[in-house]
């Protein structure tokens, strides 16, 4: 995984033709794109149980394009936010972080998905404040059904930390998510909330930033809750 966590966002730029430096608007057109995801993946026909998990979430965290793609070596990763929500229902703004999973073995294609991880519980918020948290280890994750007419497990009998759903078939084949490193983007936390000492903590828990350019995304959670 240490490999794979250095080679996969070359083998993501060079796909995808992104540039070597983030430039400066670069964070609100992920959460631009992060609020039309999240209505893409909960208007979806078949994935119903996604708008119940949220309105139970603690937090969610939304990728809205997880790109996979690979040669020999292969994996899947994408920029994405997350936002956590008080008792009251009042959403925080958002923190940027970057998924990454990898894969040895013969791939070819390049894919490109919306995917939303809704976070169940504290003690899963609270590991991802961390430097590095990975799926399956520091937290149970479940996927839930991909499709329309997809089977899947009723929001009452799952039980895991984190439920994520996306609106394609095949996205987790293979245990992809499984083992997945979550990182916070903190040069990005920075350059969004114009602040030196910005921290997944400071934005989501303490809440000591605020930037007009989230209301959007807040406001969509809202009308979703």
């Amino acid at each position: 995984m240490r490999r794979l966590r250095y080679l996969f966002p070359l083998l993501l730029g060079l796909v995808a033709g992104a540039p070597a430096v983030a430039s400066a608007n670069d964070q609100q057109v992920l959460v631009d794109k992060s609020a039309s995801a999240l209505q893409s993946v909960l208007n979806q026909k078949g994935l119903e149980p996604a708008r119940e998990y949220l309105q139970r979430a603690r937090a969610v965290m939304i990728v809205p394009e997880l790109v996979k793609a690979g040669l020999i070596v292969g994996g899947e990763g994408g920029n994405g936010v997350l936002v956590t929500k008080t008792a009251n229902g009042e959403w925080s703004n958002p923190a940027f972080y970057q998924f990454i999973a990898g894969s040895v073995g013969l791939q070819i294609g390049v894919e490109s998905k919306e995917v939303i991880f809704m976070v169940m519980t504290d003690d899963a918020l609270d590991k991802l404040m961390r430097n590095e948290f990975k799926l399956g280890v520091d937290a149970s994750i479940a996927v839930g059904p991909v499709g329309a007419g997809v089977e899947g497990s009723s929001v009452g009998n799952v039980k895991a930390d984190i439920v994520a759903y996306s609106k394609s078939k095949g996205l987790f084949g293979g245990g992809a998510v499984e083992g997945g490193v979550i990182q916070p983007k903190t040069d990005w936390n920075a350059a969004y909330y114009n602040a030196p000492a910005v921290t997944a903590e400071s934005i989501v828990l303490t809440r000591q930033h605020e930037n007009a350019g989230a209301a959007k995304l807040r406001q969509v959670l809202s009308a979703a809750d």
